[in-house]
């Protein structure tokens, strides 16, 4: 791995070498670049890829706290496609599609293909049905309100319970609860967007007017949410293709690269 500067934040980078298309990743809250590694060897037969650590993961510097998260991320994106050569492909999961999908909005010159992987772009189902909205705000969220009451330990064990990748937080080490609960604080930073509307993506009707061709990915297990926003994109984006993973749940292009590799190579070709 190396390390540069981007958007004012040490950034860890990681390559993969392939053939001459370019794939830029964005991985999930809680995660690191390397969790493409399943997806990228997939790809390797026509695209380099590259893929980096968010602020606050991996290796990257730690996330100072200033200004909305996903600004950042976002620029971090576009510095890394003007030190590669535009257009890239752009392929994000979770929280990672969340910002692939406003750097496509806002900037989609810099954009060939696009692959979204259970963004958790709430916002999106939510105006698609105001009920189902009204349903999860009556339900209510362990999640969210354990961030209110600044109880980051339970806000890690009700996140992983329905977000990560089957292992229970009870049955981690305590190292590795230690590094999930402050991790949270950036679960906690991404709220304002996932459930926001940045750039009016969707109120100025930048997602519906999206030029490029858009693969959405979903896990046939993975909470009702996901499926509801990928349902909502695809109803949005004018070229747009959804598939659902069989037996699959959020952390699907881990879990599941040799079937989400394939699909992504074959749509990127």
């Amino acid at each position: 791995m190396t390390s540069r500067i981007y958007a004012g934040h040490e950034t860890a980078l990681r390559a993969w070498d392939g053939g001459e298309g370019r794939a830029l990743m964005v991985h999930c809250s809680l995660g690191h670049s390397g969790a493409w590694k399943g997806v990228a060897g997939h790809l390797a037969a026509t695209h380099a890829s590259r893929g980096f650590d968010l602020p606050g993961h991996g290796r990257s510097g730690p996330w100072d706290g200033q200004g909305v998260y996903q600004d950042v991320v976002c620029a971090q994106i576009r510095g890394m496609i003007a030190d590669w050569e535009a257009p890239v492909d752009l392929i994000g999961h979770s929280f990672g599609a969340t910002a692939c999908l406003r750097v496509a909005c806002t900037s989609p010159e810099l954009v060939r293909r696009l692959v979204l992987i259970e963004p958790v772009f709430f916002t999106a189902a939510y105006r698609a049905d105001p009920a189902f909205e009204a349903e999860q705000m009556a339900k209510g969220s362990e999640v969210y309100d354990s961030f209110r009451a600044k109880d980051y330990r339970s806000a890690a064990r009700a996140f992983l319970r329905d977000w990560g990748g089957g292992q229970p937080f009870d049955a981690m080490s305590p190292v590795q609860q230690d590094q999930f609960v402050e991790q949270m604080k950036l679960v906690e930073a991404v709220y304002v967007t996932n459930n926001g509307d940045p750039d009016g993506m969707l109120g100025d009707g930048l997602v519906a007017r999206l030029p490029m061709p858009v693969l959405l990915i979903d896990g046939a297990e993975s909470p009702e949410g996901s499926h509801r926003i990928v349902q909502a994109l695809d109803d949005l984006i004018p070229d747009s293709r959804l598939v659902t993973i069989p037996g699959a749940a959020h952390m699907v292009p881990i879990t599941h690269a040799d079937s989400v590799g394939p699909l992504v190579a074959e749509f990127l070709a």
